[in-house]
């Protein structure tokens, strides 16, 4: 198959996609925005007529609870030493006076801190104890002062045909409480009034408005009483429309309106929004919609002529795939996206690319290889490799062992006599492992031995200069695990110190190995003024020490387990009385049969002294 050019794909595939993408999302945009922006106006207006209802409820109670607050407060100032006088039949006439004569409320109580009414416009309540009313428990509770106020429905008495709404304020001075009652009539009657009043003040959005109609169809409340007293214009049968829940759209009063009705007793009450009102602000939100995607798919349009389309960014995400499993080291990746002669190229390149990159990296490897292996050479150099050390000397046998866990390690060892009479024993690991490991040991290792020999048996000292030599220099972080002990040839006596070493063990009198707890101090180079404590220790002819680093104790076998001490151990007392070098070698043979092909998790370093003492 013949393969054309990216720019003449480009070009056509970007004509048919754009201009239907354009046409489609168009259309989508303008059917989601009607559909949407007339679910929003529903929901406005209905929920317009939910709050209105509720704010009237609210007004109503709360001007119910502010008048019967005033009152209450002014009996309360005026009558907290006439307690006697409330209780006079006069007092009581003249709340039935008050009911009957303002007919703000339909009964007036009140309430002593017993529970018992003392007062009343209706004489029968004289002396009703509430205490025997259960609905009148949370009113009872204002004869303590707790709550301002306490608004509900009740019975007084069983008798009573209907519960009347009760409304109870407490007179703090007087230690009693006022207790004001509407009946359903008086309620309606006042709820009406509200709405009625209401109605002038709130509208829908800016020209929306409410109207009130009685059963009749009568409207009883409109803004500014416009329509006060005619018969409802509405198209709709109004308790049909309150019982549906509907937005109903139709023409009210001559604008083509949007219409909700709800039912509030014998009274509907009727909320009505313009529909050009309603859809103004939509039909801004469609106009600029549509205004944006022309501008929109232009500019895309004149930019994607002289870009790559969808053709070209598919093989773009495909070759940066490629480079990225390529940069994560996954070498033997092949870049294979080739839809077009561009493309064909590309491959080619990075696949040639990773090609000569992967024969760099192999000539690369083969280098550090032998640079490693003559690092190895060198550092093995460095640490005494010949035993025995001393032909000569036949007070003690000695022998050490190093297997760093890389090519080079930080694990070292060392042995010197400062003088004919004492020999220096060094068991030491750096942290961290490869070349700065290794070359930080052979730092350490050498002005050790310098100090030593200014120091001898002064163990601590010899530390603590070594610790302040490190530590002057040591950007790296790094520090040292030390264990330094100076034997006393003719006595066997050992002066020492643990810097945060491994606990050596031991072989007294024949006995079996032990891993003796020693003073231990801080690991040198960690902080420069560290002080170091010294120990000591004899040793009588046949006893063995053994040091050791925690690559042999802490190695894994496949399984995770470690070797741990109590294996060291084991392969120690094995055979006592074996030569040095066959006592370390029964401990790295029972270590290799542990770990088997596990990959060694640390440089593993040992040394062995038996001391025989001077000979007569």
């Amino acid at each position: 198959m013949q393969k054309r050019h990216l720019s003449r794909i480009v070009l056509s595939r970007t004509l048919m996609t754009v201009m239907g993408s354009f046409a489609v999302l168009m259309a989508v945009s303008v059917v989601m925005t009607f559909f949407i922006g007339r679910e929003e106006i529903i929901k406005y207006v209905r929920f317009s007529l939910t709050n209105f209802n509720d704010c009237v409820i609210d007004k109503m109670e709360y001007i119910y609870v502010s008048g019967i607050r005033y009152y209450a407060d002014l009996i309360d100032n005026t009558m907290q030493d006439e307690l006697d006088y409330l209780k006079s039949p006069e007092f009581s006439e003249g709340l039935y006076g008050n009911v009957h004569n303002f007919e703000s409320e339909s009964e007036i109580n009140f309430v002593d801190h017993d529970g018992v009414i003392i007062a009343s416009s209706d004489s029968k309540n004289i002396g009703l104890d509430l205490n025997s009313c259960p609905e009148a428990e949370e009113f009872l509770k204002l004869t303590d002062g707790d709550p301002n106020y306490v608004l509900g429905s009740m019975k007084l008495r069983e008798s009573d045909t209907e519960p009347m709404l009760y409304c109870g304020v407490p007179l703090p001075k007087c230690g009693i409480f006022v207790l004001c009652a509407r009946d359903r009539e008086l309620s309606d009657k006042r709820k009406e009034y509200s709405l009625v009043v209401t109605i002038k003040d709130i509208n829908i959005g800016k020209t929306g408005y409410y109207l009130c109609l009685n059963s009749d169809g009568e409207i009883v409340g409109s803004p500014g009483d416009v329509h006060n007293g005619e018969q409802s214009g509405l198209p709709w049968d109004v308790k049909e429309l309150s019982e549906s829940g509907k937005v109903e759209s139709g023409e009210v009063y001559g604008v083509m309106s949007y219409a909700a009705a709800m039912a509030d007793g014998d009274r509907y009450l009727v909320a009505v929004y313009p529909v050009l009102e309603a859809w103004d602000s939509w039909l801004v939100l469609m106009i600029v919609t549509v205004l944006i995607y022309i501008v929109v798919f232009f500019i895309l349009f004149l930019m994607i002529r002289h870009l790559m389309t969808v053709q070209v960014v598919r093989g773009v995400y495909s070759l940066n795939g490629s480079l990225n499993r390529i940069t994560e080291g996954n070498l033997d990746e092949r870049a294979d996206f080739r839809n077009s002669i561009e493309f064909d190229e590309l491959s080619d390149g990075i696949n040639q690319t990773v090609d000569k990159l992967k024969e760099l990296i192999s000539e690369a490897e083969g280098r550090i290889d032998a640079e490693l292996a003559l690092a190895a050479t060198i550092q093995c150099s460095i640490l005494p490799h010949e035993f025995p050390p001393f032909p000569d000397r036949s007070e003690f046998e000695l022998y050490a062992y190093m297997i760093p866990a890389k090519e080079v390690g930080g694990d070292f060892y060392d042995f010197f006599l400062t003088d004919p009479d004492h020999l220096a024993l060094v068991m030491g690991d750096v942290s961290g492992k490869g070349i700065p490991a290794a070359m930080f040991m052979a730092e350490a290792k050498n002005r050790l031995r310098h100090i030593v020999m200014r120091y001898g048996s002064d163990v601590a000292r010899a530390v603590s200069e070594l610790n302040a030599d490190l530590s002057e220099e040591n950007g790296a972080g790094l520090f040292v695990t030390l264990w330094l002990g100076v034997l006393t040839v003719s006595t066997g006596h050992v002066d020492y110190v643990d810097a945060g070493h491994e606990y050596p063990a031991l072989s007294l009198g024949g006995g079996e190995f032990r891993v003796e707890k020693d003073t231990h101090s801080i690991s040198v180079a960690m902080r420069k003024k560290a002080v170091f404590s010294a120990g000591s220790f004899d040793l009588n002819p046949g006893d063995i020490l053994y040091l050791y680093t925690d690559g042999i104790v802490e190695a894994h076998n496949p399984e995770g387990k470690m070797f741990r001490i109590s294996g060291m151990l084991e392969a120690l007392n094995r055979d006592r009385n074996a030569s040095v070098d066959s006592i370390d070698r029964n401990v790295r043979e029972k270590l290799a049969e542990f770990v088997k092909d596990a990959p060694p998790f640390d440089d593993a370093t040992t040394l062995v002294l038996r001391y025989k003492g001077v000979q007569a």
